[in-house]
This record gives C-alpha cells, sequence and structure tokens, in this order.
C-alpha cells in the first residue's frame, strides 16, 4: 500500500512539475509575442507569425482534451491525470485568448475553435435557456424563442462533429445574448422587433426560415382580400430591404443570408419573382482537383494575399457555389471549409506538382 501511495505522489509530482512548465512556456510565448508586436515587422510578417502559432496551440488543444476521455485507470490515478489535462488545456487557452485580444487584427476568427471553446459555447448557451425558455409576454410569439435556440443549439452540437469557426461560435452567443437582452430588458419587445433584430443579425438557419414562412402565411391567411394580402407581404419586403445585412455575421456559413433568402420568398408570393434562386450558380466550371486539393489551392492563395477579401467564409462559399471537383458536382461549403484547415500531406504532395509545373512553365517562357 505504502508503494502505491508513493508512486502516485511521486507520478503526481511529475505530472505537476511537466505541467508547470508549460506554464511557464505560454507565459515566455506571451512575452515574445509583445516584443514582437512591438517591433518593425511587417503587417503580413505578423499576421503569418500570430497565425501559425495560433494554429498550432489550437491543435495541442485539442490533443490535450482528447486525452481527457481516455484516461481510464484507478480512481485517484485519474483524478490526478484528470487534473493536470485541465491545467493544460486552460493554460493552452490562456495563450489563445491573449493572441486573440491583443493580436485581434491578425488572429484568425474564421479558423476553427478548439473543442474546449466548442464546449465552452454549449455550457453558455444552456445558462440562457431557462430565462428564455419561461419568457412569456402577449406580444411576443414564444415559438420564435424556442426557434433561436434550436438554431443555436443545433450549431453547437454540429461543432462536437465537425467543428465550427470562432467567428460562428461568436454569433452563437450573440445571438442569444440579444435576444435576452431585447426580451428582458428592451423597452418594447413584440414578435416584430425580434424579428427585425435576428434579420440584421443573419440568422440564417433553415429554423428561422421556416418560422418566418409560417408566420407570414398565417399572418395572410387572417386578412379579407387580396389586396390587403398583398399590401401586408410588400411591407415586409419594404421594411427588411431598408435592413442591412451583414454576410460574415451569418449562423450558417453554408445557407444564403437571411436578406436573400426572405426577401425573395416574399417577392415570389407578391408574384415579383417566377422562382426563388437556388443557392448554387447554374453555370460552375469543373477541375481535375479532389476537394482537398482545391480548398489547399485557395488557402495558398488566401495566405499569399491574393485576395483583397479576408473573410474565409466569403471566399470558400464563391468558390464551392462556381466549381466543381472530379468526384463533387456539389461542394459542401463544410466539406470545403474542413479541408480548407487540414494538414493533408497528400493532397500537399499533389498541389505542390502542379505549383512546380506552374513555375517551370513561368521560368521557361518568360525567364528563358
Amino acid at each position: 500500500m505504502e508503494d502505491t501511495v508513493t508512486n502516485l505522489a511521486g507520478y503526481g509530482q511529475k505530472l505537476a512539475d511537466q505541467v508547470m512548465y508549460i506554464q511557464n512556456t505560454c507565459a515566455d510565448l506571451k512575452r515574445k509575442w509583445t516584443h514582437e508586436l512591438m517591433s518593425s515587422a511587417k503587417e503580413q510578417v505578423i499576421k503569418r507569425y500570430v497565425q501559425f502559432h495560433q494554429a498550432g496551440i489550437i491543435q495541442l488543444s485539442d490533443e490535450v482534451c482528447s486525452g481527457l476521455p481516455a484516461v481510464n485507470v484507478s480512481d485517484e490515478l485519474q483524478l490526478i491525470k484528470t487534473e493536470s489535462y485541465r491545467r493544460v488545456i486552460h493554460a493552452l487557452e490562456n495563450v489563445l485568448d491573449f493572441l486573440r485580444r491583443q493580436f485581434y487584427p491578425y488572429f484568425d476568427i474564421d479558423h476553427p475553435a478548439t473543442t474546449y471553446q466548442c464546449q465552452l459555447l454549449a455550457s453558455k448557451i444552456t445558462a440562457f435557456e431557462p430565462e428564455l425558455n419561461t419568457f412569456r409576454h402577449p406580444q411576443v410569439d414564444h415559438t420564435l424563442i424556442a426557434c433561436v435556440l434550436s438554431s443555436v443549439n443545433e450549431v453547437s452540437a454540429d461543432s462536437v462533429v465537425s467543428g465550427i469557426s470562432y467567428r460562428q461560435a461568436d454569433q452563437c452567443l450573440n445571438m442569444v445574448r440579444m435576444t435576452q437582452q431585447l426580451l428582458l430588458f428592451g423597452s418594447n419587445p413584440t414578435t416584430e422587433n425580434l424579428v427585425r433584430a435576428l434579420f440584421q443579425q443573419n440568422l440564417n438557419s433553415l429554423h428561422f426560415f421556416d418560422w418566418y414562412q409560417n408566420h407570414v402565411s398565417a399572418q395572410v391567411a387572417k386578412l379579407p382580400g387580396k389586396m390587403e394580402k398583398n399590401e401586408y407581404i410588400a411591407n415586409q419586403v419594404k421594411t427588411l430591404t431598408g435592413i442591412f445585412v451583414k454576410p460574415e455575421k451569418a449562423l450558417q456559413p453554408e445557407l444564403p443570408a437571411t436578406d436573400v433568402y426572405l426577401i425573395r420568398w416574399l417577392q415570389h408570393q407578391l408574384g415579383e419573382d417566377t422562382k426563388v434562386r437556388n443557392v448554387k450558380s447554374s453555370s460552375q466550371f469543373p477541375l481535375n482537383l479532389s476537394v482537398p486539393q482545391f480548398a489547399m489551392f485557395i488557402r495558398i492563395f488566401y495566405k499569399s494575399g491574393c485576395f483583397p477579401v479576408e473573410n474565409v467564409a466569403t471566399i470558400t462559399r464563391f468558390f464551392t457555389e462556381h466549381f466543381t471537383t472530379k468526384k463533387q458536382p456539389h461542394i459542401s461549403h463544410k466539406s470545403f471549409r474542413r479541408a480548407f484547415y487540414s494538414l493533408d500531406q497528400s493532397a500537399a504532395a499533389v498541389v505542390r506538382d502542379f505549383l512546380q509545373k506552374m513555375l517551370n512553365y513561368l521560368n521557361k517562357t518568360y525567364f528563358p
């Protein structure tokens, strides 16, 4: 028994020393980054420097996080290991938080968030649910509140499987927080006010699209004649077209923005639009590449500063809408975004071969 206790104590001390080393390394990184920020390095150099470290630390955090459920030994040893793992995760997450706050112009908010951040997002959303679920007001349709919660919970749950970006995680939390603020602390909580706020914040989930269509259809059904019905729909179009929607705020980047979908649907009801246009472009150009290879090409262009736009979601959405690959006539935005950030060496080898051929062609043609 004494040997077991001694072994546990020694093992615990060894882990504590390793955790301390990681924490000290993280502190050193912060000091080094601060020094680099104050240096005369070019913006593009700092950006690459920050995003290189960001990607590496995110990968480390996920690796440590994935080790937590795998701890399967005696209870006391499991407790020691679990606590050590958590301290390491917190140290890494603290560094990422520092990187995001202090180097915010260079931090890539479209990079998939860590597993820890996805778990934290789920718990934060859960904290809002009791208040929102029990909220009742005669001027507010409670099913719309349920629609908001369903939308963000669906994205949060999906993050465990396929991951979501820091931008998308922020948007989830902002959507719930805004709903709570408007309903519980706003001066005039009504269904229409909440609809306008959600529309502006680009709650482009299928739950919201379905709710809005059902809501408008129900309101139209109450009106006596065609003139009144068309007038109601026309007023909806007028109201929504006067609201500016930022595409980068999309809750689900793979879906059309709220203004694209809802206004076209309303116009269709008025007979102004004979067909709600599909999200995919009718003219798509085929490529002799796989999705991972294509995504890597686009990432190289992005990292090399070829695009004037820095929003990754906007860039990837454009290429998934206008191109097809060898085996994918319709590229999923989610799979393309996942491939955009992956470290697929086999895809990199193919891309490198293409780039070498391009370079050989340039040298032979323009620099003989």
